[in-house]
């Protein structure tokens, strides 16, 4: 709701959810997440137009969100050891990164809420966790300049945007979890993946040169990797330089 009303640039603070097609006002029974798709067939109550598999889809992936974050929980002695408070904010962040993800990639967005909400969480966690802010910040600092100048330099070179204000936006929270030096290798790993991809889909002709790619999927994509993986990759890459 609030990926596909910021998209309209409508408010999702207030209104009732309607169909798409009809514009009658959707009944809370029909509203319900991953069921309401399924016993109404994918149809509208109303019209009988079909419903926009997307929503269904959304539904669905938050769901096995959900299902395998409570299995590792309830399997794995590791995510038991981890305190209570920082593992509901673990789940909510990575909870809303996947709507970040889908926004993004169907509309070439990312929310301001979604972002808000991060950076919300983030400091509360850096509040409990009680560990030093410099070095978060720092990378926080870093990713800005580091965006801000190549936005700067690509629409003076260009004439145009090359890197939204909402993907710069969305960095600042991602740098402060990662913090230093792993904010270096998630944006390295954003490009690397992010030019890979754009090659793809140049060669498969999906796209023409100069049209507007998703690059928050690619921010998250190393994101993921860097906070799971960064220490292991990080010293790797250090032992093969000495």
């Amino acid at each position: 709701m609030v990926i596909v009303r910021t998209a309209r640039e409508e408010s999702f603070i207030k209104g009732r959810s309607k169909c798409d097609a009809c514009h009658k006002q959707i009944a809370w029974f029909d509203n319900l997440p991953i069921f309401s798709f399924l016993l109404l067939k994918g149809r509208c109550r109303h019209c009988q137009k079909k419903i926009a598999k997307t929503y269904f889809l959304t539904e669905l992936l938050a769901f096995m969100f959900g299902m395998v974050f409570y299995l590792l929980y309830a399997h794995f002695a590791l995510w038991q050891g981890i305190d209570t408070q920082q593992l509901i904010i673990g789940f909510l962040l990575f909870f809303i990164l996947i709507f970040v993800f889908l926004a993004d990639w169907q509309y070439l967005l990312v929310p301001d809420f979604f972002v808000v909400l991060l950076t919300i969480l983030v400091v509360v966690g850096q509040f409990l966790s009680g560990k030093s802010w410099l070095e978060p910040l720092g990378a926080v600092l870093f990713s800005t300049f580091f965006f801000f100048t190549l936005y700067f330099l690509a629409k003076k070179i260009l004439g145009k945007e090359a890197l939204g204000l909402g993907d710069i936006k969305l960095m600042m929270p991602l740098a402060f979890i990662l913090s230093w030096p792993k904010i270096i290798m998630a944006i390295f790993l954003a490009f690397i993946v992010g030019g890979i991809f754009a090659m793809l889909i140049l060669l498969a002709g999906k796209k023409k040169f100069g049209q507007a790619l998703p690059f928050a999927p690619f921010l998250l994509i190393a994101f993921g990797v860097s906070f799971f993986y960064g220490d292991l990759i990080w010293k790797w890459y250090l032992s093969y330089l000495l």
